[in-house]
């Protein structure tokens, strides 16, 4: 059983005010994180094909979700349904949601085979997120790079070791990406949790940006 203690006592705290982040390393000891991977890597792990200027093609890295319902979650042209809630995704959320002080609805995992897998540079200003909730990603496996970016800005880069955390507040002006590392030949699993708004909700806010509709009552956002 996972067990929080003091952040002196077992964290090593990393905080960067310009991309607004926070990094926690051993979050999860080493022996929980090894015990962790091997059931995460277990999952229904598939390539979705994503279009980039117009043009399809299949991630060298796979993916899969965990959610709500009533969630649905666009990124790159490809909508992502979650599966429901499992025992095991429910146990990891409310670790996450105990040291974050956030209630998450949404996480994706991503499964990279090795340092040739990566994600671009983009940014997770999307109107279905909820601004206001931090994105957490926890971190398995093989330790890899993120970069942070900004116009006019030195670049950040952060190595995210297995059993970490990794808190971003307010991304809408930084860029993050996962660049390809070919030394890297183990696999690494990530899970990034988020708030995601209901199906509602963003076919209400895309009515009201359609047709000049009135802002109506939020749902969920009291």
């Amino acid at each position: 059983m996972f067990h929080y203690k003091s952040i002196a006592q077992v964290v090593k705290l990393f905080v960067m005010s310009s991309p607004n982040i926070t990094y926690i390393s051993n979050f999860y000891s080493q022996e929980k994180s090894i015990e962790m991977f091997t059931k995460l890597s277990k999952c229904p792990f598939k390539q979705p094909i994503i279009k980039v200027w117009g043009k399809s093609y299949r991630h060298l890295r796979k993916s899969c979700s965990y959610g709500d319902m009533d969630l649905e979650y666009e990124y790159s042209g490809h909508c992502e349904l979650p599966l429901p809630w499992n025992r095991n995704m429910l146990r990891i959320k409310s670790d996450v949601e105990k040291k974050t002080g956030f209630e998450y609805n949404f996480v994706l995992l991503n499964f990279y085979e090795s340092g040739h897998a990566k994600i671009g540079a983009h940014k997770d200003d999307r109107d279905s997120l909820d601004q206001s909730v931090d994105i957490a990603t926890l971190s398995f496996g093989a330790c890899r790079d993120m970069i942070f970016s900004k116009k006019e800005c030195k670049s950040v880069r952060k190595t995210l070791e297995a059993g970490s955390l990794l808190l971003m507040q307010n991304q809408k002006e930084w860029t993050h990406a996962i660049p390809p590392q070919t030394c890297v030949k183990e696999p690494r699993i990530s899970l990034t949790f988020r708030r995601v708004w209901s199906s509602l909700q963003q076919s209400l806010d895309k009515m009201e940006r359609d047709y000049s509709i009135p802002p109506c009552k939020r749902f969920r956002r009291e």
